[in-house]
């Protein structure tokens, strides 16, 4: 989308303008998408396994105020563990979308660096924990291939060997046993086509354009879904589906070594959507989220399959364009949830500086705070979705009872007042933020002050009233 839009601008203030330091460059996000499988999953949108459509979706439908790029990179591309997760690697990325095929190391093969070495794992958690995102995926389970570790389970995930040992995030699938591709032990999410096509079979079921219909968790005060599920015009309920996923977890134990805490507590993973089994009506975990930033870290979203992501079950939705625009939403959302607290801030800045020199939004100027939030947030709306508005009005990991259009507002007015300022520079981003949150949080503190009085003072207009009902 162009940087001018709804008859806005993100003009950059030349060199020695005092405000130079207050405007924000638009990000790039970078993923980083981590493969075993050169011969399946590829960057085309011709291979079944391929993740050519979604990097398509993705980069084409990037938001206005953040640019995506999308790179495959292939363990074994130029021999056994040749591309290796190292430091440098992953200083490249902002986050890390897992789309394994091997199931484990199998030495006796020639192959026994297919699971993720010591110095691999040590990379990624001083990676994530420094705020980089994980989207971790696999499928059913396959029996254990000849020559596999003995002590491992019968059955192993597809997807195991490059995922199952990634901090945290390996916690939140199950790598071993059942689920598997059986009709009897799947987990089957195909939505019936209406024309009698056997819901245990990948084709056309996995093709064609009729996705399954999720079940997502809402979240008070506005009812609302997960952010990866917040759509433009309404909640995302649509998403590919499959005859045999794999199965989420949601660990038991949080040690705080593993799990940390921040000064809100220690967060943990919750399932956020689920898919239904039309055949006997079963309720299946289909994305989990971990909110990391709450402590520090990155966050993470476990997928119970990466056919929610490969071209095969994407094809069908190619001639359905609202579908293909519904899943762009998604894809585009969890993009902007899993990136880096340092990244999400300049995207926000960015925007901040946008609303502020809008000129819809510099005519509510010289109104109370909440009447500039309310016209930014209707201006946010034909651009985005409310999940990003409300990131925008509310930028930190703690619930919130503030209204949007104040803080949203008080953000702004701050902004405004910096862009007339006569001193010599502008102050920074984050400290306008601050201030506009904390007015925001002084100005709704003095109104409850004022209802509560105005409460405690009802019983005697009450005793008032009725007296003079009873002359």
């Amino acid at each position: 989308m162009s940087d001018n839009v709804i008859l806005g601008s993100m003009t950059q203030p030349g060199p020695g303008d005092r405000l130079a330091g207050l405007y924000a460059a638009k990000p790039v996000l970078r993923i980083l998408a981590y493969t075993d499988e050169a011969s399946l999953v590829q960057l085309n949108n011709v291979a079944g396994f391929g993740v050519g459509i979604l990097r398509d979706l993705l980069e084409k439908n990037a938001p206005f105020h953040t640019d995506i790029r999308f790179d495959l990179v292939q363990r074994h591309g130029k021999g056994h563990a040749s591309d290796k997760l190292t430091p440098e690697l992953l200083a490249g990325y902002d986050q890390i979308w897992f789309f394994g095929i091997m199931p484990c190391d199998l030495p006796a093969q020639g192959m026994p660096a297919n699971e993720l070495t010591d110095p691999e794992v040590a990379a990624l958690r001083a990676w994530m924990d420094a705020g980089g995102g994980v989207l971790i995926c696999g499928d059913h389970s396959n029996p254990k291939p000849p020559g596999a570790d003995p002590a491992l389970d019968e059955l192993l995930n597809l997807g195991r060997a490059i995922a199952h040992r990634v901090p945290r995030a390996g916690e939140m699938r199950v790598w071993e046993g059942l689920p598997d591709s059986s009709i009897q032990f799947s987990h089957n999410t195909h939505q019936p086509d209406g024309r009698g096509s056997d819901i245990n079979n990948p084709i056309p079921m996995d093709a064609d354009g009729f996705p399954q219909e999720l079940i997502l968790k809402r979240y008070r005060p506005f009812n609302r879904p997960h952010p990866v599920f917040s759509g433009k015009n309404g909640p995302i309920t649509v998403f590919p589906d499959h005859m045999h996923e794999g199965q989420l977890l949601i660990p038991e134990n949080y040690p705080a070594e593993v799990w940390p805490s921040g000064p809100f507590g220690q967060p943990k993973p919750e399932i956020v959507a689920r898919g239904t089994d039309k055949r006997n009506g079963s309720v299946y975990g289909v994305l989990a989220t971990y909110d990391g930033h709450a402590a520090g870290v990155g966050r993470i979203v476990a997928d119970s399959t990466w056919h929610h992501y490969f071209n095969l079950n994407l094809f069908g939705f190619v001639s359905e364009p609202t579908v293909a625009a519904r899943m762009a939403e998604y894809y585009v959302n969890l993009t902007l949830w899993l990136a880096p607290a340092r990244t999400r801030q300049q995207a926000q800045a960015r925007m901040l500086w946008w609303l502020s020199n809008h000129p819809v939004v510099r005519m509510a100027f010289g109104n109370p705070a909440a009447d500039v939030g309310r016209t930014a947030l209707g201006l946010l709306a034909t651009v985005t979705n409310p999940a990003t508005a409300a990131d925008l009005a509310w930028p930190l990991p703690a619930p919130t009872s503030l209204p949007e259009d104040l803080t949203l507002g008080a953000q702004l007015v701050s902004y405004w007042q910096e862009l007339n300022a006569s001193t010599d520079t502008a102050r920074g981003a984050a400290e306008l933020v601050d201030e506009g949150l904390r007015a925001a949080a002084r100005e709704h503190a003095a109104a409850l002050r004022r209802s509560l009085a105005e409460t405690e003072n009802l019983g005697a207009s009450i005793e008032s009233g009725l007296r003079l009902a009873h002359r």
